[in-house]
């Protein structure tokens, strides 16, 4: 948690240093999926544009076809265009994510392993 004096002096107190992107993914909740603009992005979260997209606090999928990963999220912040989500599990895609349809279906198959394991 940061300080008021750490706050005040701008330190930074992320665990992981953002990257910008301006690259599109998919953010997958059960059987639906809806493209997002990644405003950045690290080893810990993202931050993404979520216009009217209302998301679920825990448990969406983030499939990041271009890094080649999916992660299981959980909302940490939000406004009313962007929110903030922090990893919670990551694993790295086997092929191309192919639209909406191949972002469900590799959501469906993390959670399948997260729930088996």
């Amino acid at each position: 948690m940061r300080s008021e004096a750490d706050h005040r002096s701008g330190i930074e107190q992320r665990a992981h240093p953002r990257t910008p992107t301006k690259r599109k993914a998919y953010v997958v909740d059960g059987r639906k999926a809806w493209k997002v603009s990644l405003i950045d992005i690290a080893d810990g979260g993202a931050r993404i544009a979520i216009a009217d997209l209302d998301l679920p606090a825990e448990g969406a999928f983030l499939v990041d076809s271009i890094a080649k990963r999916v992660h299981l999220t959980r909302v940490v912040w939000r406004s009313q265009k962007e929110a903030g989500l922090q990893f919670i599990e990551s694993d790295t895609l086997d092929g191309p994510a192919g639209g909406k349809d191949g972002a469900v279906s590799i959501a469906t198959r993390f959670a399948w392993r997260l729930n088996a394991a």
